[in-house]
């Protein structure tokens, strides 16, 4: 059994959203969670989509606490680790997570390749598909690091391979199994990038090996339209430990791609 989470915070996409859902391979006994971190009129919107879902179970839950834009990194980096640990109280048995991002549409078949590798790794932390463009730079959100006990250098990875082994990666579209993700306690990864980094390192740091699937191009939904891996420069970017830095961290562009 799996259960796709979803946390919601904006209804820019909700639309997109829902309908890939539905064109989602999905195994008959495929259960949904969304989890809303926003006010009650979206949440309203989520839960009519959510219940009107084709899944087998249908949760739908009001968080309510949100976080105003002005925000710093930090709070948001915490946002994010918050939900995702109250998530966990809230999913009933299945054998799989499936995390997706509310600004992310995921192929119809991409749980099904996922699967089919996770088939391939039984020793995977996670199995994820990539999607392109953060904070303003086309690169492949997937990252390997220098050493996964004492991280100095993070360095997102251009892919050569279709299932290639990766340190960390978003949760835009990340299967992990349940028993990964609710011993986990999620935190953000040193204040500067999300959860999802954490929780992809504490996977290398128990013997796991965490994978991208190069097959499964997720959009990325933006305001201003929806980054495409056709016909565009992929970036590559990387973070280094400054002790000068406000953060600890800068972020530069390496070379194009």
């Amino acid at each position: 059994m799996i259960t796709i989470v979803i946390p919601v915070s904006r209804g820019t996409f909700l639309e997109q959203l829902f309908a890939s859902l539905e064109f989602l391979e999905v195994p008959k006994d495929t259960n949904l969670l969304t989890y809303v971190d926003s006010d009650h009129r979206l949440f309203d919107k989520v839960r009519n989509y959510t219940v009107n879902s084709k899944f087998k179970d249908r949760l739908c839950v009001f968080r309510g606490k949100g976080l105003p834009s002005t925000s710093s990194i930090k709070r948001r980096r915490q946002r994010i680790a918050d939900v995702h640990n109250e998530m966990k109280d809230l999913i009933q048995a299945c054998d799989y997570i499936f995390m997706i991002e509310d600004d992310t549409i995921v192929p119809g078949n991409a749980l099904s390749k996922l699967m089919q590798s996770y088939v391939s790794h039984p020793n995977a932390g996670f199995i994820s598909g990539v999607e392109l463009g953060r904070w303003g730079y086309l690169h492949i959100g997937a990252w390997k690091v220098d050493d996964v006990y004492d991280v100095n250098e993070i360095v997102s990875t251009p892919l050569k391979s279709t299932v290639e082994k990766v340190d960390a990666a978003g949760f835009y579209c990340c299967l992990t199994k349940k028993e990964n993700y609710i011993g986990h306690n999620f935190l953000p990864f040193e204040d500067v990038l999300g959860p999802d980094v954490d929780y992809g390192l504490t996977m290398r740091r128990n013997g796991l090996i965490n994978y991208v699937d190069n097959s499964v191009h997720c959009r990325h939904l933006m305001k201003k339209g929806e980054v495409s891996f056709e016909g565009q420069n992929i970036e590559q970017v990387q973070f280094t430990r400054d002790d000068l830095s406000k953060n600890g961290w800068t972020l530069r562009r390496v070379q194009t791609k």
